[in-house]
């Protein structure tokens, strides 16, 4: 009698878990009305921001559709996914001045005020049951949001995941400042021994803003750890792209030191001298003409001119002539910019 009793209750707790499901996406590509049902059911906008032809963001259907994904995000958002291959929707990215760097991203609003108040971008390590519930969680406790940030960095919190929860909040939302004081927090409280790991492979890439700390120093004097470790097309890809985020969102920032820093990792990568200058002139000159040295400034777009492939044409050397008139009232250096420049330019 007592295993009939038992088989019944197993029987109809199966029942129950066939009866439970995964995350409930609203049946809308309108991105307003997701924004208008979040209002009215006065929950929070939970948004996967994805491409149909990301490998990764398609490996994640299958953790959205556990039952305890399922009843983290169905009872505190309304869920909605945003193509971002889809024009419409950039602008809506655009709007809020979101910045996606890697799909999938988790990006969750206050629907009332649009504002962000939790995001995550997700690798392909990160796709498991614990890692989707646990920035759920976040989103859903106030303690937990972004607008808390501020106030538990300043009252001392060093915690390694608050500070790379506030660094990828920073880097999404372009605050390159905060990103970069929340990483160098950040490089300070790894262990060594953390650092050629997959998990921080995946916060080089998705994360790192800045050239100038000691997480990104190891990385530039260690590539054959990582090259063994990792692809070493996936590790030259993600050194090239942070010199490429400091070299053009953070060119009015940089001063002599950070410009020669940066030289020296390029070098200590293995790229070519030319290859550096091409990367570094704008920079260079434009620090020069802000320093009102116009000479100096002149001589970095010769040296420019000097190792490029191949001759400029008229559209560079319009671009150069142009360049030159916007950054410096200097006789000398107008004069040698048309001279060698402005009068190659497009008429």
């Amino acid at each position: 009698m007592k295993f009939i009793k038992h088989l019944i209750i197993l029987i109809a707790l199966s029942h129950l878990s066939w009866g439970q499901k995964g995350i409930n996406f609203i049946k809308t590509s309108n991105f307003n009305a997701a924004v208008n049902a979040a209002k009215q059911q006065n929950k929070l906008l939970f948004v996967e921001a994805y491409a149909p032809d990301c490998h990764v963001c398609m490996a994640f259907k299958g953790t959205f559709a556990q039952p305890q994904v399922g009843n983290v995000y169905n009872t505190n958002f309304i869920n909605f996914q945003l193509d971002v291959n889809n024009p419409d929707n950039l602008a809506i990215l655009k709007k809020y001045k979101i910045i996606l760097n890697a799909t999938p991203t988790f990006i969750f609003f206050e629907p009332k005020t649009m504002k962000v108040v939790q995001v995550k971008a997700f690798g392909e390590k990160d796709n498991s049951v614990i890692s989707v519930n646990l920035i759920g969680q976040k989103a859903a406790n106030p303690q937990e949001q972004v607008g808390s940030f501020p106030v538990k960095f300043k009252s001392g919190d060093r915690n390694p995941a608050f500070l790379l929860n506030y660094a990828q909040y920073a880097r999404i939302m372009g605050d390159t400042l905060t990103n970069i004081k929340m990483m160098n927090e950040y490089a300070k409280v790894l262990p060594t021994n953390q650092y050629v790991t997959q998990s921080t492979l995946n916060i080089l890439q998705t994360v790192m803003m800045n050239h100038d700390n000691e997480l990104f120093d190891y990385f530039v004097t260690h590539l054959s750890d990582y090259n063994k470790a990792f692809d070493p097309n996936m590790v030259r890809m993600i050194y090239e792209n942070i010199f490429q985020i400091v070299l053009t969102s953070q060119i009015n920032n940089l001063n002599s030191k950070s410009i020669s820093k940066i030289k020296s990792q390029m070098k200590t990568t293995g790229m070519d001298p030319g290859g550096i200058i091409r990367r570094t002139w704008l920079a260079e000159s434009n620090l020069y003409f802000k320093q009102k040295n116009a000479a100096a400034g002149i001589k970095v777009i010769q040296n420019l001119i000097n190792v490029l492939p191949n001759a400029p044409g008229p559209k560079e050397y319009q671009y150069l002539c142009d360049y030159v008139k916007s950054k410096t009232t200097d006789k000398k250096a107008l004069k040698y910019a048309q001279v060698n420049w402005c009068k190659f330019g497009l008429r």
